[in-house]
């Protein structure tokens, strides 16, 4: 999916946080300045939650609002067993909330199966590029879930390019 500009992207995080349920687990990928947080941003706003931010300081921030959204950043996690010291578990089989992670694969072997890899690829200026990895079950089924939305929604988007 091209995702051209900032309105386009907070469309796309609309759209796809309708596709999420409780206990769902988003690892986001991309380099930095990718637009990861931006992205939880405007998945969060959908929520009603408004005030999020990176928790690059605090690898941990908890979100809530019409679901609890944990929100972590592991990119300053020098060993993954630093995980131990945060109750891991509570963010990585989340119960009854969602959980977004930032530079996962700095969690070594803790990380869970059945995750939902969302890639966002900077491109020129606001444009990236956005891709759901087909997995995991989640993820297959939120690909096919977006891959019918002009057929299942009345709001058209007609500079979408999937």
């Amino acid at each position: 999916m091209i995702i051209n500009n900032l309105d386009e992207m907070r469309d796309f995080a609309k759209q796809f946080s309708s596709s999420l349920r409780k206990n769902d687990f988003i690892n986001l990928i991309g380099d930095m300045g990718a637009g990861k947080t931006t992205f939880t941003g405007f998945l969060c706003e959908n929520f009603a939650i408004y005030d999020s931010s990176s928790p690059t300081f605090a690898l941990v921030n908890i979100y809530e609002g019409d679901i609890l959204i944990y929100h972590l950043d592991l990119y300053r996690l020098d060993d993954p067993d630093e995980l131990l010291d945060i109750d891991y578990e509570t963010y990585f089989y989340p119960q009854d909330a969602i959980t977004i992670i930032e530079w996962a694969e700095n969690a070594g072997d803790f990380l869970p199966d059945g995750m939902i890899n969302l890639e966002i690829k900077k491109l020129d200026g606001e444009k990236r590029e956005v891709s759901i990895a087909n997995d995991s079950i989640r993820g297959r089924e939120i690909n096919e879930y977006l891959g019918n939305w002009h057929f299942n929604y009345d709001f058209y988007c007609d500079y979408c390019k999937w």
